[in-house]
């Protein structure tokens, strides 16, 4: 063989085989690169669904808490279902999300009342339920531990809270019931698609699931052993790995901790979805390796002495484009020098060299065309950073901004030339004192995330602030920071908080926080040694107003009614409307009875004068009940109760007076007590 032709086939060998590696080299690249996104996505898949949890969870239990503080102790003790299960019927209307409803259990497990209501549920017995008992042994509230319901057949979450007394015992376990699958519990993970096969699910540490795709698998239990990468999860790994599913599918999968709830998400995507990218260029190499085998052979055996020159070219070319590739490394910078290229394009060789040449070229095109579309896409995501409607800014390590969005500069009033490279409490602060409860870079970096309600120095309103960590492959490499003006919503939840303790016609405050007014009295009288009274004041002749003059007049009567009696009472004193022309006044640290009755007298005195109504003048008086704690009573229950019974006996005797509630009933020839 001659050695034009061995060295035409070496040459060509060495080609082709460089050709193989380089693609090969790049499909490992490649496959890498794919398999550290799509780990990074299901990464980033759980976290979010897993604090999503977390904080659904957390929220539950701040309202089922909420319930229990409120609840009527009294009423409890008492007996009194129905107010119970009213009460329960107004928190519901506040939590829809308890679908399956709220109910109560007294300190040994029995069923008392429940919203909606199940009265054959009346008297069961729930002692054995895992929920009550790690309440009354914790002492707390608790997330039970999912189960099917016998009334309803699906699988419900219960989450409790203790009913305490005045003494701190608990008189009762509020428990409130969630639909598990529900779409507003966590029914919507079992919709939640990755890619186009891609599902997560959420396992407790006993290997059952919680939520699944597969409905039939919901509260089902895998053994162990079964999945060697679902083991390590419950055991508390978190992390991404490969496993193979029930359907013996091989399976990319992240798990994430479900914080507090030894509940553990899990995200996983189909290897061959996953890889398709990569095995669809499979095809591609071998065409162009069999064409390049067909082409560069036949020329190099016909061409040989035209190789050296072209040779000499293409060491040239391939020697620059390897240097620029090393100083590029990292970079979308272009990687091929314009000699290289121009030297590729107009090497006019046939030969296979000339031919590995032009392939050469074209790939070195392909290439920067690929960074051009990378280089694109990084464009897209600066577009859509800038265009989010929140002020975002990019933090460092050290809380140093990097980047800002328009929003930021327009709220914080800076320019980004200005904002880079200072710290992101002297951006916000905008040149205004730093307020205290700003977390420092120490903070963050201990906590990842944090999400905080404050001020802006020198910008009405209150925002929230939101710190989420960036995680990069060795860890977080800085912050996301996002603030979100809330003021309106604070706005609008103060507004609700408004109308719930207060009565919407007169303003003053309704029965709900007349209870919590009177017990707040109770508490600071029994420490102080000191009295309570309780005055309840039922209108005179209003009903004659309200028919005379129509409902209007008879609502704008109230209206006045209630100025005047604020202004009879001290500013510590409360007055509340407790039901149609009746009101309720509750006076702080009573000396004794007569001064209540001075009170009373000066209320009955301010109502003597005519209610100018629209051109109309109208005259009422008022009966009213006196009861003084501790004497008539321990409870706003009994106080009241009292109270209003000593009314009912001004009713009887005349009306437009008093009464105490612990003089003796009177009869018309015993008088009534001085006024």
């Amino acid at each position: 063989m001659k050695l034009s032709t061995k060295a035409s086939l070496l040459l060509t060998g060495i080609v082709l085989a460089v050709i193989v590696a380089m693609s090969f080299f790049l499909f490992e690249c490649q496959r890498k690169a794919t398999r550290a996104l799509i780990d990074q996505q299901l990464e980033s898949e759980a976290n979010a669904l897993a604090n999503g949890i977390h904080g659904f969870m957390e929220e539950k239990k701040r309202a089922v808490a909420a319930i229990a503080g409120n609840f009527p102790v009294g009423a409890l003790q008492s007996g009194d279902i129905d107010t119970v299960r009213e009460y329960l019927g107004r928190q519901l209307s506040f939590h829809p999300d308890f679908e399956s409803g709220l109910f109560v259990l007294d300190r040994d497990g029995r069923f008392l009342a429940d919203f909606p209501v199940h009265s054959e549920l009346r008297g069961q017995v729930f002692s054995s339920r895992d929920y009550f008992q790690r309440t009354m042994a914790q002492e707390k509230g608790v997330v039970g531990a999912p189960y099917i319901s016998t009334r309803t057949g699906l699988p419900v979450l219960t989450i409790t809270a203790p009913v305490r007394s005045d003494s701190g015992r608990i008189e009762a376990v509020v428990c409130g019931s969630l639909d598990l699958l529900a779409y507003s519990a966590l029914g919507y993970l079992q919709e939640r698609r990755i890619g186009k096969a891609g599902y997560v699910y959420l396992v407790d540490r006993n290997r059952q699931f919680l939520v699944h795709p597969d409905r039939a698998r919901v509260l089902k239990t895998l053994g162990e052993g079964h999945n060697v990468f679902l083991d390590k999860a419950v055991g508390g790994f978190e992390g991404t790995g490969e496993t193979i599913n029930s359907l013996g599918v091989p399976m990319l999968v992240a798990a994430r901790q479900v914080p507090d709830l030894g509940w553990v998400l899990l995200a996983q995507m189909p290897v061959q979805e996953a890889t398709a990218s990569v095995r669809e260029g499979i095809p591609e190499v071998g065409l162009f390796f069999m064409a390049a085998l067909a082409v560069v052979l036949p020329v190099g055996l016909l061409m040989m002495r035209r190789i050296a020159r072209p040779l000499e070219v293409l060491e040239g070319a391939v020697q620059i484009v390897t240097q620029d590739l090393r100083k590029s490394e990292g970079s979308l910078a272009r990687p091929f020098a314009a000699t290289a290229l121009d030297a590729l394009r107009k090497m006019r060789s046939s030969d296979e060299i000339g031919n590995l040449a032009r392939a050469f070229f074209q790939l070195s095109v392909r290439l920067k065309h690929t960074l051009g579309s990378l280089r694109a896409a990084v464009n897209d995501w600066e577009r859509t950073f800038a265009s989010v409607q929140e002020a975002l800014l990019v933090l460092d390590s050290d809380g140093k901004v990097l980047r800002l969005n328009r929003v930021a500069e327009n709220l914080f009033r800076t320019v980004k030339t200005d904002a880079v490279g200072r710290h992101w409490r002297d951006v916000l602060a905008s040149g205004h004192g730093e307020p205290a409860d700003w977390p420092t870079s120490e903070t963050l970096g201990e906590t990842g995330s944090l999400k905080l309600t404050s001020a802006l120095p020198g910008t009405p309103g209150m925002f929230d602030l939101s710190f989420s960590a960036i995680v990069g492959r060795r860890g977080s490499n800085g912050f996301l920071l996002m603030v979100t003006d809330v003021t309106e919503k604070m706005r609008a939840a103060e507004r609700i908080r408004e109308l719930a303790f207060h009565d919407g016609l007169t303003r003053l405050p309704n029965r709900l926080l007349l209870t919590d007014r009177l017990e707040q009295a109770i508490a600071t009288a029994e420490r102080n040694g000191s009295r309570v009274g309780v005055l309840f004041l039922d209108l005179d002749n209003f009903k004659l107003v309200n028919d005379t003059y129509g409902h209007v007049l008879g609502d704008e009567l109230l209206r006045q009614v209630a100025k005047r009696l604020t202004t009879c009472l001290r500013s510590n004193d409360t007055l509340a409307r407790f039901a149609g022309d009746e009101f309720v006044a509750v006076i702080m640290d009573l000396a004794d009875l007569d001064e209540a009755a001075t009170i009373a007298s000066r209320m009955l005195l301010c109502l003597k004068e005519p209610f100018d109504l629209s051109e109309n003048h109208a005259h009422i008086g008022a009966s009213i009940g006196i009861a003084v704690y501790p004497e008539d009573g321990a409870t706003p229950a009994l106080l009241v109760a009292h109270a209003d019974q000593a009314m009912y006996r001004v009713k009887g005797h005349g009306k437009s007076s008093f009464w105490p509630a612990g003089s003796p009933a009177a009869t018309p020839g015993e008088g009534r007590p001085e006024q």
